[in-house]
């Protein structure tokens, strides 16, 4: 499975279980307001991918993001830099 789906997985299963959100309710246009995931939930996230993955996310820069697409780019970028 390619990696960008694995993430996407991933947040999709934490917003799921946390948030009960339907897997069809979740968009790469979503932004994170829309789905209810609040300063801490998108640090839970990033905790998650952080240990799952062995990256390090900027905390400034998770701050910044406000899609889901913008944060899965994110990640992505961060495991792209440790390979």
């Amino acid at each position: 499975m390619p990696i960008e789906y694995e993430v996407e997985r991933d947040i999709v299963d934490y917003l799921g279980a946390h948030y009960g959100l339907e897997p069809d309710q979740i968009t790469d246009e979503s932004t994170l307001d829309d789905l209810g995931v609040d300063s801490l939930g998108l640090l839970a996230i990033a905790d998650i991918v952080e240990n799952k993955y062995a990256i390090s996310l900027n905390d400034e820069r998770i701050a910044g993001v406000r899609t889901l697409s913008g944060f899965k780019d994110l990640i992505l970028v961060k495991i792209a830099g440790k390979a």
